[in-house]
């Protein structure tokens, strides 16, 4: 194994990690559909911008579920995984199609990524509940949550890019 494979494994554990750090310590919880709003999609963005939409949704997903498992939602652990994988791949496909010489391409991204996450959290509530009337109330929250998100991950690339760390992370 080279080592750019093997940077490229320790940056995806790491942000795994702090993906389930930040989903897990501040989280408000969602009385209808037993989930929760938290600041682990920053995390995700980050994860995608400086990792790519592989080794991000690797990071996003397993981080995010990990969240779940140990958190006592055991019942959205496959969901999560499968949503923030598919989120983070969306911000990833965004980010590659749109012109490199497009400044912050990254949002546009995240934001479509939100919308998936948004929507395929509803079905997924609305599923366990077994009443898709009810669970419109847990859209504003996973609206306020990726919002939220982007503007943590627009904090933190901000200083990364400013540091020899995020400098190096971001060439891998």
């Amino acid at each position: 194994m080279d080592d750019k494979k093997i940077k490229e494994m320790v940056y995806t554990s790491l942000l795994a990690a702090l993906v389930c750090v930040a989903t897990f310590i501040i989280k408000v919880p969602s009385p209808v559909t037993g989930g929760y709003t938290h600041l682990g999609d920053g995390f995700i963005f980050l994860g995608v911008i400086l990792l790519g939409k592989r080794n991000g949704a690797w990071a996003g997903a397993i981080g995010a579920s990990l969240a779940d498992f140990i958190g006592g939602y055991s019942f959205y652990v496959i969901p999560t995984f499968i949503i923030k994988a598919i989120m983070a791949l969306i911000m990833g496909s965004v980010i590659e199609r749109l012109p490199t010489r497009m400044k912050n391409r990254w949002i546009g991204g995240a934001l479509l990524g939100s919308v998936w996450q948004i929507g395929a959290y509803y079905v997924v509530g609305s599923l366990i509940v077994g009443n898709f009337l009810s669970t419109i109330s847990e859209i504003p929250g996973n609206i306020v949550q990726s919002a939220i998100g982007i503007i943590v991950s627009a904090a933190f690339l901000a200083v990364f890019k400013n540091t020899p760390t995020g400098k190096r992370l971001l060439e891998i």
